[in-house]
């Protein structure tokens, strides 16, 4: 329900800037723990998984970092009104915005991996992820509030505990008000 309202809402959103402006304000903080928790550089090369029709994390990323980053959505209307609001911003040079699957992306070409709250099947797209990391790969995953665990795709207790030595917890300093914290898994 919360992520067919999220679509709802960046759908219209998306068409004017003023309103873009807005979005990113809400994920700002949060995408700077999330720089500082992965160690994100400008010489990474990004993908974030679940852009939606307003890809703030990719643009965040991009406007603290000057990193470049690959979007993928598995909705074709995100997708493009993603690719509209990246040209609109002028970020088209440091943004790509892919129609894919994330449980099917390869990642071959990526440091870090970033997955939305509203990613589905998180697990199963956490899963393809992990098994083509390589060395050194940061996967970052947002982690619902626990009384919204309910209404998001999650990963399950099982699959913390059996990757528990790659896994770091970061509680948000900045409160979001769907977020409880971030979880970081690195390679080694």
């Amino acid at each position: 329900m919360i992520s067919i309202y999220t679509k709802w809402i960046e759908r219209r959103f998306c068409k004017y800037e003023p309103l873009i402006k807005l979005c990113r304000l809400y994920y700002r903080d949060i995408v700077k723990e999330e720089i500082e928790a992965a160690n994100i550089r400008s010489w990474d090369k990004i993908l974030c998984i679940g852009g939606g029709s307003i890809p703030c994390t990719a643009i965040e990323i991009v406007r603290q970092t000057n990193a470049q980053v690959h979007v993928v959505d598995i909705d074709n209307n995100a997708v493009k009104c993603a690719r509209n609001v990246v040209a609109k911003l002028g970020l088209h040079e440091k943004i790509t915005v892919i129609n894919e699957k994330g449980q099917d992306i390869d990642i071959e070409p990526y440091d870090v991996i970033h997955l939305a709250l509203q990613v589905s099947p998180k697990e199963e797209v956490l899963q393809n992820i992990w098994s083509k990391s390589k060395e050194g790969n940061r996967i970052i995953i947002r982690i619902p509030r626990k009384t919204l665990k309910p209404f998001y795709s999650n990963i399950t207790d099982d699959f913390i505990k059996k990757y528990s030595e790659t896994i770091k917890s970061i509680p948000l300093d900045y409160k979001a008000n769907t977020m409880g914290a971030i979880l970081l898994m690195e390679k080694i």
